[in-house]
């Protein structure tokens, strides 16, 4: 299925662009370590997608987030070399952005998403990125894919936003744009989607 009129691509970070899991494992388990914790890893990672505050919470954790939070990120620098990008990213990327809008729709926080977006694909020019606050929630709720369309005057019919988890497909439900599954991504294998990438580099055939 080839979509039409497509101007803008959003996309998710983590389990799209870079392979992060090795980062997350090793980044919870030092919070694990040093006692900010006490559930395993399984029990975060299943939970990705939405905001690190929404996970907690879930998780039933309600204190300290902020402090916990913090030391997680610190811990995400501390452990860059376990991030890789999957293949044909940054080679996609490029070829993308010679007709398309290209922006960032994400949950983690922007400090660490500006860091590793430039030490991974530093000639892709990403023209917004979009990270939860307080005015703006996480998904999957759509604030962020509206406030992407409202920043960059691009009605939600002409774009997509590409992503791997249940959370990135109810955000774009809610806010009725396109959607494309990166099946390579995490915690999908039995989710259903009318349009799928099994490698990046097919989302060429797709736009």
């Amino acid at each position: 299925m080839k979509l039409k009129d497509i101007e803008l691509i959003l996309l998710d970070v983590d389990g799209v662009l870079i392979d992060s899991k090795s980062n997350m494992k090793k980044s919870w388990n030092k919070l694990l370590n040093e006692k900010y914790v006490k559930k395993p890893f399984s029990e975060y990672f299943k939970r990705i997608g939405t905001s690190f505050e929404n996970i907690m919470f879930d998780m039933g954790i309600d204190k300290n987030i902020q402090k916990i939070k913090k030391e997680y990120f610190k811990n995400s620098f501390k452990f860059d070399n376990k991030i890789k990008s999957y293949k044909t990213v940054y080679k996609t990327l490029m070829t993308l952005q010679k007709n398309y809008t290209i922006a960032v729709v994400t949950s983690k926080k922007r400090k660490n998403t500006k860091y590793f977006l430039k030490k991974f694909f530093p000639k892709v020019n990403f023209s917004l990125i979009c990270v939860p606050t307080l005015k703006y929630k996480s998904k999957p709720e759509p604030d962020l894919l509206n406030f992407a369309f409202k920043r960059l005057k691009i009605k939600s019919k002409n774009s997509v936003y590409i992503g791997d988890t249940q959370n990135d497909l109810t955000a774009s439900k809610r806010a009725k744009t396109n959607f494309v599954l990166a099946k390579y991504g995490y915690n999908n294998k039995d989710l259903k989607c009318k349009l799928n990438i099994q490698k990046f580099s097919d989302i060429i055939n797709i736009v």
